[in-house]
């Protein structure tokens, strides 16, 4: 049994409207002597069904326009590897960029309660830093985060990336992304890498 506030999280909803369903009859509530109403599980899950249908979200994202082809294979590996979903969402940019346009509109749609899944091939395709946090977020909203791909790295790995990552995009956006100074800093960075 749910409390009012508890199928108005769920649902997306307020109070109000949730008043206004039980007086047009899309849910009943069971009304406990105390004169507080209760509602059965079932029956907000069929009326979540009636609102909106949530979608199955792949998300795919690359770094640059270089990697458009990468982009490609890895929408085609997701839709190989998940047999229903209902949109691709698509990213060119860096992860450490909260403002991609893709990445927004799924964080939108997540937090409209929108979305019942989200697919994903690697945990930083959607995020560099504070993927547990999106995770969390995930979850507050009903919303399953699926990570296909879960590499085990060492967190010494894990540190070198993430600070190679930092480095080529703030030297990428001193020097400019067309910059032969941005390259020579790439280079620098993956040798440091090898």
């Amino acid at each position: 049994m749910l409390k009012p506030k508890e199928v108005c999280q769920k649902l997306g909803i307020s109070y109000r409207t949730l008043q206004s369903y039980v007086k047009k009859g899309y849910i009943k509530p069971i009304v406990l002597q105390s004169g507080k109403w209760r509602f059965r599980e079932e029956d907000v899950e069929r009326l979540m069904g009636i609102i909106r249908k949530r979608k199955v979200i792949l998300y795919a994202r690359v770094s640059s326009n270089t990697q458009k082809d990468d982009l490609v294979n890895q929408v085609k590996y997701l839709e190989e590897n998940v047999k229903e979903y209902d949109q691709v969402i698509t990213d060119v940019g860096s992860s450490l960029n909260m403002k991609r346009r893709g990445f927004v509109k799924l964080l939108s749609m997540i937090l409209n309660n929108e979305v019942s899944k989200v697919i994903i091939a690697y945990p930083d395709r959607l995020v560099r830093f504070g993927f547990e946090i999106l995770e969390e977020v995930c979850k507050a909203h009903n919303c399953e985060l699926v990570v296909l791909n879960r590499e085990d790295k060492t967190p010494e790995q894990e540190l070198v990336e993430d600070l190679i990552s930092i480095l080529v995009s703030f030297s990428g956006k001193l020097y400019g992304m067309g910059s032969h100074k941005y390259e020579k800093v790439k280079k620098c960075i993956e040798e440091i890498k090898a």
